[in-house]
């Protein structure tokens, strides 16, 4: 009789708590109404969302009024747009207050704006998808004295759409705190305005680092003997504001090793900047081609740095092998050695190898050959 007593008193137990676990696990009726049931509903057929992010949302965004049409209404609006299922995807799950935006007066007037001043769709999809906040600027406050201070320096359509296409963020970045100041240093110094651009278009995060990280490079730059007016100055400041000191010694050892003179590497940077951003194994792989390979002497490249950017498998070793091959059947005059690596590659193949295909037929193939065994 005990036994049995106690068995109901455990089943009893269980049974509560049981219910008791439920109860706890049902959603409030207060967070969860038929508005956020029918949201997750819209979430997971329109989006393919995983319904537990679906919910979620939807608990977040329901208890607001008309929730479920203001979302539909969007959705709808960036598929007009030509967003697909996955870019809307991502830009609810980063941000699923955009669901609650009204087309006529907040998404549709900035995506119009966007495209009226030339910039392509395919740019806009990847900076709307990669910016959750994109769309809560105001498009009078903020958007608009942004696109007309970029466009002093991009002045066209075409060169503000690459831009943005490389750096979305311009259209996000805070320019009065970061652009403007850099820039405004940069032209004091005697940089030239149209130069501004260049760097703005083709390396941008020069401009957004901190002023007076930008007056000390700058400062560097020109005790290097180059001059802000000089077309490489711009060059100079980017990729000596990309390196630490540490790095700096590093490059300059890396030369020197190579038989540069301090005097020799300083000429260089002057002449080409670029050449610093390049890897040291880069450096000393191109340098061993021309001088034991091409028989180039270090002189040449110490005046001609622009050489060492080039590709040794795509262009010298291609190119290499058909000037021995032309020179070993006697065909070509004496020159200056690196004038072939030099050459476009339009140039290159019009006067070594369609010049001379009627004696060596097999050139181009060997050419190409060449390019591809690399």
């Amino acid at each position: 009789m005990v036994s049995v007593s106690a068995k109901n008193l455990f089943l009893f137990a269980q049974k509560r708590f049981l219910e008791t676990s439920a109860a706890l696990l049902k959603p409030p009726k207060s967070r969860w109404s038929s508005s956020s049931s029918s949201l997750a509903d819209c979430l997971v057929k329109s989006l393919d969302l995983p319904l537990a992010s679906a919910v979620s949302f939807s608990r977040e965004l329901g208890a607001h009024q008309n929730a479920v049409e203001k979302a539909d209404s969007v959705l709808r609006f960036l598929r007009s747009c030509g967003f697909g299922e996955a870019q809307m995807a991502k830009l609810v799950t980063n941000g699923p207050w955009l669901l609650l935006s009204n087309v006529e007066s907040n998404l549709k007037p900035k995506w119009e704006y966007f495209r009226e001043i030339g910039l392509s769709e395919s740019v806009l999809f990847s900076a709307i998808a990669g910016n959750s906040k994109f769309f809560s600027r105001s498009l009078n406050s903020y958007y608009k004295p942004q696109i007309d201070f970029l466009k002093q320096y991009l002045r066209t359509s075409n060169a503000l759409d690459i831009a943005i296409k490389r750096s979305s963020w311009l259209l996000t970045v805070d320019r009065k705190y970061f652009l403007e100041p850099n820039i405004d240093l940069l032209l004091r110094e005697g940089v030239r305005f149209d130069d501004i651009g260049v760097l703005m278009l083709y390396q941008p995060r020069t401009l957004v680092m901190k002023v007076e990280k930008m007056a000390a490079v700058v400062k560097a730059v020109k005790g290097l003997g180059m001059e802000p007016s000089s077309a490489n100055f711009i060059h100079g400041v980017r990729v000596m504001s990309s390196m630490n000191e540490s790095t700096w010694h590093k490059k300059v050892e890396n030369f020197e090793s190579l038989g540069w003179s301090q005097e020799d590497f300083l000429s260089m940077f002057v002449r080409c900047p670029h050449c610093l951003a390049l890897s040291e194994k880069k450096i000393r792989r191109t340098v061993d081609f021309y001088v034991n390979t091409a028989s180039v002497a270090r002189e040449v490249l110490v005046s001609q740095p622009l050489l060492l950017q080039f590709s040794v498998d795509r262009r010298l070793l291609p190119r290499h092998s058909v000037i021995t091959i032309l020179s070993s059947k006697g065909l070509l005059q004496k020159g200056k050695p690196v004038t072939p690596f030099r050459l476009s590659e339009e140039l290159f193949v019009k006067r070594y190898i369609m010049k001379h295909v009627e004696r060596v037929p097999d050139l181009m193939e060997i050419y190409r050959g060449s390019a591809t065994a690399q």
